[in-house]
């Protein structure tokens, strides 16, 4: 029977969660009027074997064991997974965002598999909420999220390969503890094999010596600027159990034209945004932010002086991929264009001096130790006070999807807090628009609601000022 682990770093999602701090990551989808629980239920039930996890749940280990199990829940029941709730009436955005707090603050049931779904009825315009929860040790790529089984590209619904994604379910039994404990004494052989062969390979000075420096490099940038620390910054508390949401939206169309009057990236013009409605934020409070210049943990895309490390796998990657970043935000620069230009000067000269290591590299790395030592690996790695705000952006599908032929009209994400850090923003394009899902802490960000609008009204001051841009180049070559 095989033993089926968690790795290094889904384990360590599991050791960083506490009361206050969860583990989760997730979503809102916004469906048009007509969709129903039972849909979604059926839906999933007929598609669920997608999902390899969504049937399993964790079982936790003593540390002479190794790292936790995926075992399959012999008491799974889809039901209990997939919620049913309604909304009173009029069932607007305040109420939707207040009873979604409430969900996020509630750390998902280690002894059942770790995902729900509640499909929301009530909202305004008969149409149909559907929240959804993944803990992070589980949401590792669409595999991990029930939720991507759920849609279609057409209205009208696929169905399930007969005799493939139907047939009846018979949940294994849990492997035996000669077998984990086996498994177990077999992983750590195979990591002395590894580090020996990367000890032989670096003496070769024609690759072990770039290696190591770019490596050397790379990690030296990261622990200077988390050693650094982040500003002190009224976005920065302890954080309690409890939980703030709030949506914005925009035309893709606003980013875009922004892009072709100054140039930049998309994710550029997303972090622009981001800083402008947090300064206006702070001032609004009544906080200077004349001097104030804050970090913020940010992906970006790195193309170029890739460089890999034997026997650490491919994780241990310096180069190509999405990495993520500490970056100043310059929350007190009033003018939209300037910040924008000297957004794009800082992530552009991150990418191209490798402090741009992976977010995974310094977890993995853990794994060379026993299990007790991932937890404390993995709250350096995200200890307090390296970053004032998270962010996350990912592009999505540019075409309509359907859920039981349904179609999804808005999608917003969400991240989960992290160290002392009360805001995160996780933010997705679908079919021509810009969807921005914020996450706050309850006691902090309890004006949540106008960093929304402010969001609103950066994109719209962005958007004026490119069009002015435009204008005035196209009278000048006219």
């Amino acid at each position: 029977m095989a033993v089926d682990r968690l790795s290094v770093l889904d384990s360590s999602f599991l050791e960083l969660e506490s009361p206050n701090h969860h583990m989760h990551v997730g979503g809102l989808g916004i469906f048009e009027a007509g969709l129903r629980y039972a849909d979604v239920v059926r839906v999933l039930r007929d598609r669920i074997e997608q999902v390899p996890n969504a049937r399993r749940r964790v079982r936790a280990l003593p540390a002479v064991a190794g790292r936790p199990l995926w075992v399959d829940d012999p008491d799974f029941d889809l039901t209990y997974h997939v919620r049913h709730a309604a909304l009173p009436a009029p069932g607007d955005a305040h109420q939707l965002g207040e009873f979604l707090s409430r969900l996020m603050g509630r750390a998902l049931d280690r002894d059942r598999p770790l995902w729900e779904i509640y499909v929301i009825d009530g909202l305004e315009g008969d149409r149909v909420g559907m929240f959804r929860k993944v803990h992070l040790a589980m949401a590792n790529g669409e595999a991990g999220d029930p939720f991507s089984v759920l849609l279609d590209e057409g209205r009208n619904e696929l169905q399930p390969e007969v005799g493939r994604f139907n047939r009846a379910w018979h949940p294994d039994r849990p492997p035996p503890r000669s077998a984990v404990l086996a498994d177990a004494m077999g992983s750590r052989l195979e990591r002395v094999r590894q580090v020996g062969l990367a000890a032989v390979e670096s003496l070769d000075p024609r690759v072990g010596l770039p290696r190591a420096g770019a490596v050397a490099e790379s990690a030296f940038g990261l622990v200077t600027r988390l050693v650094q620390g982040a500003p002190t910054s009224p976005l920065n508390r302890r954080l309690s159990p409890h939980r703030r949401f709030a949506t914005a939206t925009c035309q893709l169309d606003d980013l875009r034209i922004v892009r072709r009057a100054f140039g930049g990236s998309i994710n550029d013009i997303v972090v622009t945004v981001v800083g402008d409605a947090v300064g206006r934020l702070l001032r609004w409070r009544g906080h200077e932010t004349k001097d104030l210049d804050l970090k913020i943990m940010v992906p970006v895309r790195v193309h170029e002086g890739a460089t890999h490390q034997p026997g650490l796998g491919e994780a241990f990657t310096v180069g190509d991929g999405v990495v993520g970043v500490l970056a100043p935000l310059p929350v007190m620069e009033m003018d939209p264009v300037a910040r924008l230009y000297r957004i794009m000067g800082e992530l552009a000269g991150l990418k191209e001096s490798r402090q741009a290591v992976a977010a995974d590299q310094l977890v993995r790395v853990a794994g060379y130790a026993p299990p007790a030592m991932h937890a404390l690996a993995a709250r350096v790695v995200s200890g307090e006070q390296r970053y004032n705000i998270a962010l996350s952006n990912a592009p999505g599908p540019q075409t309509p999807r359907f859920l039981a032929g349904n179609l999804l009209e808005e999608s917003y994400p969400f991240i989960p807090l992290a160290g002392d850090s009360a805001l995160s923003l996780a933010v997705s394009s679908y079919d021509g628009r810009m969807h921005f899902g914020l996450l706050g802490d309850r006691d902090t960000l309890f004006d949540i609601d106008r960093l929304s609008d402010f969001v609103t009204e950066s994109v719209a001051d962005l958007r004026h000022a490119a069009e002015v841009h435009l204008a005035a180049e196209q009278e000048s070559t006219s």
